[in-house]
């Protein structure tokens, strides 16, 4: 009865149980998160701001409206002028993958616009569906204060 039992409850245990690999800072999620973050450049510089509105996740608009993110996006250009360079500072990534797929991607871009440097601080995350989308966009500038 003992073997009968066990032969049962072996199957359930092995079933029921979740694996999961997470990886911290490997080099292919960070270029998976620049691909992101290039294509928003792409669209910053093309003042197209609709289409670099379609890489932002629901989550960021819960906090921020999408009229909000335009005047973000308006306000920096008339500020700060046209995007001209990126250079990637500082990143790190936390990505889950097996039983539970999720990522992390923090990006930090040392920026060059027309009339003034910034740090733009982008913030990813990625569902279970293999997209990463945008759930944090920071832009800091000392022209801001003037």
């Amino acid at each position: 009865m003992k073997k009968l039992l066990l032969i049962l409850i072996i199957p359930i245990l092995a079933t029921s149980c979740h694996f999961s690999n997470k990886y911290q800072n490997r080099e292919s999620d960070k270029q998976d998160a620049e691909k992101i973050a290039s294509e928003l450049f792409k669209y910053i510089r093309q003042s197209d701001f609709e289409n670099a509105s379609l890489l932002f996740d629901q989550k960021f608009y819960d906090v921020t409206p999408k009229e909000d993110l335009f005047k973000i996006f308006q306000s920096t250009e008339k500020k700060l002028g046209k995007l001209k360079t990126t250079e990637l500072g500082d990143w790190n990534t936390m990505v889950s993958e097996g039983s539970i797929d999720q990522g992390i991607y923090n990006l930090i871009y040392k920026s060059e616009f027309e009339k003034d440097y910034a740090e733009l601080k982008i913030s990813m995350m990625s569902n279970g569906k293999g997209e990463i989308k945008i759930v944090g966009y920071n832009v800091k500038s000392k022209a801001f204060l003037e």
